[in-house]
């Protein structure tokens, strides 16, 4: 078994599911969903909304349940610096003493310490203090959930759970420990949640809500009053790639028109990985595909594996792509740099805001359509200073 959830290493445990994707590129539009209009542009009438997306049960399968106790790892530091780390984040001063006096809760080593808080006091931080400790939890990768806590990019809990089926009182428990990152909400005490678990069956749903991702779900509209030339043009990157030619005239053609779900627009490679996640043969590679391999593989035949080698990636991207400025067309690769230059994040334009993404390597990170907004808005922690569009150099342009 996997001792974590979230290690990129279990990727080679993973059987295959793409059947998912075509299932849910299909799907048919929820009378119940929230449908918005992008902006007109020459990529047509495009509607699109929200959808979430957890992790199948053949990956639950794969990893072995954490344990119940929350446990707090601080790589080299000592309980003077604790303290005063706990003290400066508005905690008790006797809550502190008594962590430290309790040699049950508290393990110190040459490498690290450890503490062990019960429940109470997981449940009794204040927010301020949570955002103060998580902050400093997050530094060390041994604190899984907290360097890589559950991102709520709704607009609060209730909106993330939607009518997802869960116990009143755990949607009750996921709000009171959530917290304030960057933008976004998040939540990294699975411990204290799987510590309300009634059974078996309910451990592994609380592992399944852990994966919990938004993702969106675009339509293009065409009929024979749009400009479909220029609708052609824009989805086959200026006629780049035409295999797509047919299904758009055959859909334009139908009487009162028809609609295309956007994974029957992407390229083959794309199309294949939408809505799923990481295989066996992937992680066989030595590195799990990451955003910069998405990107640069966008309108690959098949993967060029090549880029998983970080190295490679900042040149790929100068020496095969020209730096451009809005707007965007269709491909276009969207890095969000840090002040040095550094790609910290890329993802490919679509259209108006949309944009095909996979946010992080771990094998629970899927293959989605999202918003740019929410794309800052998950890695609005990290120190992004600007977006860089990008626009790869086609043989035939040369």
């Amino acid at each position: 078994m996997i001792s974590s959830f979230r290690l990129l290493v279990v990727a080679a445990l993973l059987p295959i599911g793409h059947a998912f994707a075509g299932a849910v590129a299909d799907a048919a539009l929820s009378p119940n969903a929230q449908v918005l209009d992008c902006k007109p542009g020459p990529w047509g009438r495009v509607q699109w909304h929200y959808l979430h997306l957890e992790a199948p049960d053949w990956i639950l399968d794969s990893f072995e349940t954490p344990s119940s106790q929350p446990t707090w790892i601080f790589p080299r530091a000592g309980a003077a610096m604790l303290a005063k780390l706990f003290t400066d984040a508005g905690v008790a001063r006797e809550t502190v003493e008594r962590w430290f006096a309790d040699r049950r809760a508290v393990t110190a080593g040459p490498e690290a310490t450890t503490l062990f808080p019960s429940e109470a006091d997981v449940l009794g931080l204040s927010e301020q203090s949570r955002v103060a400790i998580y902050e400093e939890l997050a530094r060390a990768p041994q604190n899984e959930y907290h360097a890589n806590p559950v991102r709520i990019l709704d607009a609060d809990v209730d909106a993330w759970l939607g009518r997802r089926e869960i116990r009143p009182e755990i949607r009750e428990l996921i709000k009171r420990l959530s917290y304030r990152r960057g933008q976004v909400r998040c939540f990294s005490d699975l411990a204290v949640l799987l510590g309300h678990a009634r059974d078996e069956s309910e451990v592994r749903d609380f592992m399944k809500l852990a994966s919990r991702v938004r993702a969106v779900m675009a339509y293009l509209q065409i009929g024979p009053e749009d400009d479909n030339r220029t609708i052609d043009k824009y989805w086959t990157a200026g006629f780049k790639r035409k295999d797509v030619l047919p299904m758009l005239d055959s859909v334009s053609l139908l009487p009162g028109g028809g609609r295309l779900g956007f994974a029957h627009l992407l390229p083959p490679e794309a199309r294949k990985l939408i809505y799923t996640y990481p295989t066996l043969a992937m992680a066989a590679k030595g590195r799990m595909p990451d955003c910069h391999w998405t990107a640069l593989n966008f309108f690959s035949y098949s993967p060029q594996n090549v880029f998983l080698d970080l190295r490679l990636v900042g040149n790929q991207m100068l020496g095969g792509h020209d730096v451009v400025q809005p707007p965007y067309q269709f491909g276009d690769i969207l890095g969000l740099m840090n002040k040095a230059g550094q790609g910290l994040h890329s993802c490919v334009y679509l259209c108006d805001e949309l944009v095909f993404t996979k946010n992080g390597e771990s094998a629970s990170a899927p293959w989605i359509i999202s918003t740019l907004a929410d794309v800052q808005r998950y890695y609005s922690g990290l120190p992004i200073a600007e977006i860089r569009g990008f626009r790869r150099r086609w043989a035939e342009d040369r």
